[in-house]
């Protein structure tokens, strides 16, 4: 199927399974390479244009901060997880994360952003941010020359100037306690093959070897003082380039380095992880944690009405626009942005009212259809983090809440149906 023959979001192909749109390829979700572009700002000195979000209905809230005494079992942002009791509901949780951290000013907006109301982030960080256009060939792409030769990446290198900013901007934000996770190095999809969808074991045992050591090493590798201040002991988790990839090759990899979640493959609708031991040895488990398949309010570019959608800002782009910002006006840009942030309101409402499923966002440091996305998602945690029994975290926070439940308990809820927001499913 090409993406001229698109079905509606409420539509099933032949074999009726649902078609889903991501990028500018048609992706079948029972395949094991689910797509998604997230072409990231590889500049640290790039402008942004202004992205206040609208506090009309922002939550009257304390911002929170990491205490300087941390109580047991808190997490660096200070989210101290605890068992339900009898009969409680859990805490609406919202998991904010960004790919791409590489842009000061998106940086700094979500700064701002965390000083009006309660919430944290994972940001997955490609090693390749680790070096510059003078440094880039001590990075070498998976697969046989010439493909990926040494300093080859789909994504843009720093300027040498800009990557202490970049080092800076990270240790800011683990400072404050967000989450730094992977998102493997050269950003290499089907665009740019061999991608992430024909990898296997050893490509990405490969690129997981050399995304910490870039980590670690980058004052050495460009000849600078300044360090990341991030063990490679506390990146447990990572999203992979353009969500492509299966899970027979990644998830051994991800056992290699002791890494414990993955968020790259969807499912359908909002539910509750769960962790397997698939393609695992000794009975290794990771979290499964990606994001949901989710009716877009409204009519889209090719859909009439509830179409769905991965729960993430390109994917939406592509779907309004096919992710071109080539002639949109600032009143179409509004009008994406309303309503992409009443689709994150419904996602909202189906859960909190219903399983209580955690809302998984991917977003990146992006300013496509004239900041449309950042906007959305800002006015969103504007107004939903610092309600009375909202959590906005990253993923280690939510995983931590999960391992400190009940088995049983936590079983009950992952056993629950998947949650729409409509009848269309």
């Amino acid at each position: 199927m090409t993406a001229g023959m698109l079905l509606g979001g409420c539509t099933a192909g032949s074999d009726g399974a649902l078609v889903t749109v991501t990028s500018n390829k048609t992706v079948l979700p029972t395949s094991t390479a689910v797509g998604s572009s997230d072409m990231a700002a590889g500049s640290t000195t790039q402008s942004a244009p202004s992205t206040t979000p609208s506090t009309s209905s922002r939550a009257t809230s304390t911002p929170a901060t990491t205490p300087t005494t941390a109580p047991a079992g808190a997490q660096p942002d200070g989210f101290v997880p605890t068992r339900l009791k009898a009969g409680q509901k859990p805490p609406q949780f919202i998991v904010l994360s960004f790919d791409g951290v590489g842009w000061h000013e998106k940086c700094q907006y979500w700064k701002s952003i965390q000083d009006r109301v309660p919430f944290h982030f994972t940001g997955f960080l490609s090693g390749t941010y680790m070096l510059s256009t003078e440094t880039r060939k001590k990075y070498d792409g998976p697969g046989d020359r010439p493909h990926h030769g040494p300093g080859q990446a789909s994504i843009s290198f720093s300027e040498p100037a800009d990557l202490p900013v970049e080092i800076a901007d990270l240790n800011d934000a683990l400072k404050r306690g967000d989450e730094i996770g992977n998102h493997f190095n050269g950003h290499f999809c089907q665009d740019n093959p061999p991608g992430a969808d024909q990898w296997n074991f050893g490509d990405w045992n490969n690129e997981l070897g050399q995304f910490f050591a870039l980590i670690k090493n980058v004052d050495v590798n460009n000849g600078i003082t300044d360090r990341l201040n991030l063990p490679a002991a506390e990146i447990k988790g990572e999203r992979t380039p353009c969500l492509e990839g299966t899970q027979d090759g990644l998830y051994p990899a991800l056992q290699a380095h002791g890494m414990t979640y993955d968020t790259s493959f969807p499912r359908n609708g909002l539910y509750w992880p769960t962790q397997t031991t698939k393609y695992m040895t000794g009975g290794y488990k990771i979290w499964q944690l990606g994001m949901s398949q989710f009716p877009i309010e409204g009519p889209v570019l090719d859909y009439p009405s509830h179409h769905k959608q991965i729960t993430m800002d390109f994917n939406y782009y592509y779907s309004q626009r096919h992710s071109s910002s080539v002639g949109i006006s600032a009143d179409q840009s509004a009008k994406d942005s309303a309503q992409v942030l009443a689709t994150y309101n419904t996602m909202f409402d189906a859960v909190h009212s219903g399983n209580r499923a955690p809302m998984i966002l991917g977003n990146h440091f992006e300013a496509w259809n004239n900041n449309a996305y950042t906007k959305a998602l800002g006015s969103f945690v504007l107004a939903k983090c610092g309600q009375p029994d909202v959590k906005c975290l990253p993923f280690r926070d939510l995983i931590a809440w999960m391992n400190a439940q009940d088995p049983a308990v936590l079983a009950q809820l992952q056993a629950q149906s998947p949650e729409f927001g409509n009848p269309c499913n």
